[in-house]
């Protein structure tokens, strides 16, 4: 028989978990306004270097936290003809800049505190008011990452991986970003502390300094570790190539394939795959009942995949040439 040559498409729904997402962000948001101005009113009183590279941290992360909320607003609307899969990639992007926030203003000003202490040292003042405005700020902290994590957990609960694996696999940028800004916020807050009690003992602006280094040198790794996530799903990032050979064999599995020749999955927006490929079907088949059996399939992968929003497959009489080849 003579297959159809042109894709046979079947869209679905866009991917879910959008409505979490911004309420981690707009938590995170608010949480970030209060602390900016809690720390900025401890550092002027006390004049503590790490409690100004904390104030660094919070007013970045506040920026962060911005751009992220533009980029979850800007992915949420519906395909056009402009955009026909949608403005997924919205979100990377937006993430991207959330990103370069974080290596500009958070890593980079915090390092610039700690250098200008090295070279004009002076030991800070008010001590109890650093101390109650960093306390406060590692309890909102805390919460605002517990806000985020807590749907995260109950995902990671039904899929049965854990915690770390799901936010290392998410292709949604907004929620990556926010949970390792939330980690360095608590993190940061716990060295600033640890810093300002040791120059309180010793009597020295070193362990300050220190402290800032620290800061600095842990905002700037969160910064490149996402700049490489975002990198990566803005150029189009595939699935693990486990992961594509679970979708061939779903596909496999129904009534009338063959086999599959190739195919390729690409990450096109938060919790949103594209899937496209070649697939053999048995001679005997007419036209309505190779269009049935891509049906069935696409059902198959988003049954088995919930990101799954587009299936592309192409019935072929044999494997063509790779991918860029003749």
């Amino acid at each position: 028989m003579s297959h159809p040559s042109a894709p046979v498409a079947a869209a679905g729904a866009g991917g879910a978990g959008g409505g979490t997402t911004r309420r981690g962000v707009v938590a995170s948001l608010a949480t970030g306004l209060l602390e900016t101005s809690l720390l900025g009113f401890a550092a002027a009183i006390s004049g503590s270097v790490a409690l100004r590279s904390q104030v660094a941290a919070s007013a970045s992360d506040v920026a962060v936290q911005v751009f992220l909320l533009i980029g979850v607003l800007s992915s949420e609307r519906p395909s056009d003809q402009a955009h026909p899969l949608g403005y997924g990639q919205e979100r990377f992007f937006w993430s991207f800049l959330a990103a370069l926030g974080i290596f500009v203003g958070g890593g980079g000003f915090a390092l610039e505190e700690a250098i200008a202490s090295a070279l004009h040292p002076s030991l800070p003042t008010h001590y109890l008011i650093a101390y109650l405005t960093l306390g406060v700020n590692a309890v909102l902290d805390t919460a605002a990452l517990e806000t985020t994590l807590r749907p995260l957990r109950n995902q990671a609960a039904r899929r049965r991986i854990s915690l770390a694996t799901l936010v290392r696999r998410s292709t949604d940028s907004a929620v990556t970003t926010t949970v390792v800004g939330g980690a360095c916020g608590v993190i940061g807050g716990l060295i600033a502390i640890a810093g300002m009690a040791l120059t309180q003992a010793a009597a020295s602006a070193l362990p300050e300094t220190v402290a800032s280094m620290l800061i600095g040198l842990m905002l700037l790794s969160a910064s490149a570790l996402l700049l490489h996530r975002n990198r990566e799903l803005l150029s189009g990032r595939g699935v693990p190539l486990a992961v594509v050979h679970e979708m061939r064999s779903t596909i496999e599995a129904q009534s009338g394939v063959l086999g599959v020749p190739d195919l390729f999955a690409v990450v096109i927006g938060p919790a949103s795959l594209i899937v496209n490929g070649d697939v053999t079907f048995d001679d005997d088949l007419d036209v309505p009942a190779v269009e049935e059996a891509i049906l069935r399939s696409a059902a198959a992968l988003r049954a088995r995949w919930s990101s799954v929003d587009y299936v592309y497959l192409t019935p072929v009489s044999q494997a063509r040439s790779p991918r860029g080849g003749p």
